[in-house]
């Protein structure tokens, strides 16, 4: 219960950073898969295996790298027919729903070995998906996921029994409700930012009247085994915060009408020596602002891909044009500073953002730069811009 629970309580926190509210995102997707049925009678009979079908619809909401939830609703069918034991031992269906060892005078009656059930089932409920990838540091933003999924559905089921030879029908189930509850392994690959495919595999127990209307004896099992796969589509929510802005009054002093007279100058050598003096240093301090506005430098932005810390061949020409400057100032310091989109949660956006100046770093440091030259920062995600142009790392002089 603890696992259904704790996905559910994080659904009430919101991930706020640079004031905005980021929301994980929610998913829609659809399933397929072959269903085997183990009961009275089994997927793996007695005279084959019989290979099912079922497909539905699921939604869900990620919470971050690790837990996600979603509801889903599925229709499938498939047959199941004796398994060897009962065949040997030669039971017998009655028209009446009950096993006998023999057919029966004046009874219509049916060997179990040319027998089958034809079951049709349908299955609604939830499931929450643990990724156990999430759980460690190395590969909490890998594209992979590898996820334990427990779930709890309402079944229905409706079987029909008919003869393995013709295929007619000789006995019409009614519809049953079963509560059904298991687990399913799942694996999953991220295709793009928003597409995702994977493959599944678990087992549903069911509760309840047999799904095969058969009666029960000697075996005791009631559960699906279900594999296939799935195709979902992700989407992102970013909701900005509301902030206001306390603006202070401003008073412009007020204007003398009346303008002072200014006293009369007298010159004498040692005002004629000071007035001098003040003017080299003017002179001298517009000087030493000109050489620093001619050593501001503007750098170019080098642009990532998403969920990515390698740097793309098109922006070498870009880090050239750093090292070059960098090269041709021995002394300037600067600070590279990365940043992500809002997709993922706050501490991944936050790791990978510092990598991504890290990765800039060390591609300087190889070309000859001092590493003590190079500060790397990352800032995490930037709802500012649109995804592409906020995954990246911008370079800024220490001396600006």
């Amino acid at each position: 219960m603890l696992a259904f629970v704790l996905p559910f309580a994080f659904a009430k926190a919101e991930v706020k950073e640079g004031g905005k509210t980021r929301w994980q995102g929610w998913y829609v997707g659809i399933e397929g898969g072959m269903p085997f049925g183990f009961s009275t009678f089994s997927s793996f009979g007695h005279d084959k295996t019989h290979l099912g079908w079922a497909a539905g619809v699921y939604g869900g909401y990620r919470f971050g790298s690790v837990f996600s939830a979603e509801l889903s609703a599925k229709y499938g069918e498939m047959s199941l027919s004796a398994q060897d034991c009962c065949v040997e031992r030669c039971y017998w269906l009655g028209s009446d729903g009950v096993l006998y060892k023999a057919g029966v005078l004046g009874m219509d009656s049916w060997e179990y070995a040319d027998l089958k059930s034809h079951v049709r089932m349908g299955q609604y409920g939830a499931r929450v998906n643990i990724n156990l990838l999430g759980l460690f540091h190395k590969t909490a933003d890998s594209r992979w996921d590898l996820a334990v999924s427990p779930h709890i559905y309402a079944v229905t089921t409706k079987a029909d029994i008919r003869t393995i030879a013709d295929d007619a029908k000789v006995m019409k189930g009614s519809t049953d409700w079963h509560l059904g509850y298991g687990a399913d392994l799942q694996v999953g690959y991220q295709l793009t930012s928003c597409l995702k495919l994977g493959i599944y595999s678990g087992l549903t127990r069911l509760t309840g009247e047999r799904m095969d209307a058969m009666p029960e004896h000697l075996h005791k099992n009631n559960f699906v085994w279900e594999s296939g796969i799935r195709l979902g589509i992700s989407f992102a929510k970013t909701k900005k915060k509301n902030m206001a802005v306390e603006t202070t009054p401003t008073t412009i002093p007020e204007v003398p009408t009346t303008i002072p007279e200014a006293p009369q100058q007298v010159t004498t050598p040692q005002a004629d020596h000071l007035q001098k003096e003040t003017a080299d240093k003017a002179e001298t301090k517009v000087a030493e602002q000109d050489v620093a506005e001619q050593h501001k430098v503007t750098f170019p932005v080098v642009y990532f891909a998403f969920n990515s810390i390698a740097i793309k061949q098109s922006e070498l020409s870009k880090l050239n044009d750093i090292l070059r400057t960098l090269k041709e100032n021995p002394d300037m310091k600067v600070t590279v500073t990365g940043w992500c989109d809002t997709k993922g949660s706050v501490a991944v956006n936050k790791r990978i953002s510092r990598q991504r100046a890290e990765a800039l770093k060390t591609w300087l440091v190889r070309n000859g730069i001092e590493a003590s030259r190079i500060t790397a920062v990352g800032n995490g995600s930037d709802g500012s811009l649109e995804a592409g142009k906020a995954r990246r790392v911008e370079t800024t002089d220490n001396n600006k």
